[in-house]
């Protein structure tokens, strides 16, 4: 008994360590020591480790959890499969001015991880609400720098880019040891007091579009008839050139073989030239040859009647 009593103070000594000699991480945690107030080490096993009790302070982080920060809305209830989330509207932090110099609310959410667990803790003092301050100055800077339509509908990937871009450098320069995963511009509305106008422009440009877009079909419509059109009095025209030139060689032949004949017998082919263009002239007419340089008798040859008369003879 005695014996027993002798190591009854060991035992209480014992189960007084023990509890600060030992902690647990789970999977996906660090840990930062610090050693009398000064950091020592980050712990990034998972499962049980070993500290100096009393000499030593853990500060446990979650790595792997992926952290928000809202802005122009706050999340009061985050919902669950039988009921949908809550949120609550924060009007003076979601209300901003664009390059046109319209006002609009934007709802942002911002998604970040702590990749450097000593730089988040060390290397300023508050580094969410640093988070929080540099990622407003930098929304407010992209949406002065975009037009409200950009900021609507045109332009909203590349400025959620921008913006997640344009933090994280910041983000980096301050050391604050956070990765930003994702920038998500969740809503975008006019002021109440301007919902009306913003309507009217809303119904505009679908007007618009429904002009352009009826345009477009009558375009496509259309010009592949013109265009058919078009092929066909090219074909008519290279037809006719043909024609033109087949008939135009024809003429040129017609011609040479008259030369030829011509310079065979010009008195001749003079003469039956005339008279085939007296034919052509007076189609209707009875042409008749009459020569008076043969003597007494005046005699005449009738073209039309096939009448020839006999040497002498008369009618």
């Amino acid at each position: 008994m005695k014996r027993l009593i002798k190591f009854i103070p060991i035992i209480l000594i014992g189960l007084i360590l023990i509890p600060n000699m030992v902690y647990t991480l789970d999977s996906g945690e660090e840990a930062l020591v610090l050693r009398f107030g000064e950091y020592a080490t980050t712990v990034k096993k998972a499962g049980i480790n070993f500290k100096f009790p009393f000499a030593d302070k853990i500060y446990p982080a979650k790595m792997s959890e992926v952290r928000r920060l809202e802005f122009g809305f706050r999340t009061t209830d985050g919902g669950s499969s039988r009921y949908p989330a809550q949120y609550e509207d924060a009007p003076q932090e979601s209300l901003m001015l664009t390059g046109d110099e319209n006002l609009v609310h934007v709802d942002l959410s911002i998604q970040y991880q702590i990749v450097n667990l000593k730089d988040f803790m060390f290397n300023v003092d508050n580094p969410v609400e640093t988070l929080r301050l540099i990622s407003e100055s930098i929304i407010r800077r992209s949406v002065a720098n975009n037009t409200l339509d950009d900021v609507l509908t045109d332009n909203k990937f590349a400025i959620q880019q921008e913006i997640k871009s344009d933090i994280q450098n910041v983000v980096d320069e301050y050391g604050l040891g956070m990765v930003i995963n994702g920038v998500n511009l969740q809503d975008v509305y006019p002021p109440i007091e301007t919902d009306d106008a913003f309507k009217d422009i809303a119904r505009a440009k679908l007007d618009k579009e429904s002009k352009i877009n009826e345009a477009l079909g009558y375009e496509n419509d259309v010009l592949p008839t013109a265009r058919g059109d078009a092929q066909k009095m090219i074909k008519s025209a290279e037809g006719y050139k043909e024609d033109r030139i087949e008939r135009a060689k024809g003429d040129v032949a017609n011609f040479e073989a008259i030369l030829e004949k011509y310079n065979l017998g010009k008195s001749v082919t003079r003469t039956r030239m005339y008279l085939e263009t007296l034919e052509e002239i007076l189609p209707d007419m009875d042409l008749y040859i009459v020569d008076d340089k043969s003597g007494e008798t005046v005699k005449f040859l009738p073209l039309t009647d096939n009448v020839v008369l006999p040497k002498g003879g008369s009618n």
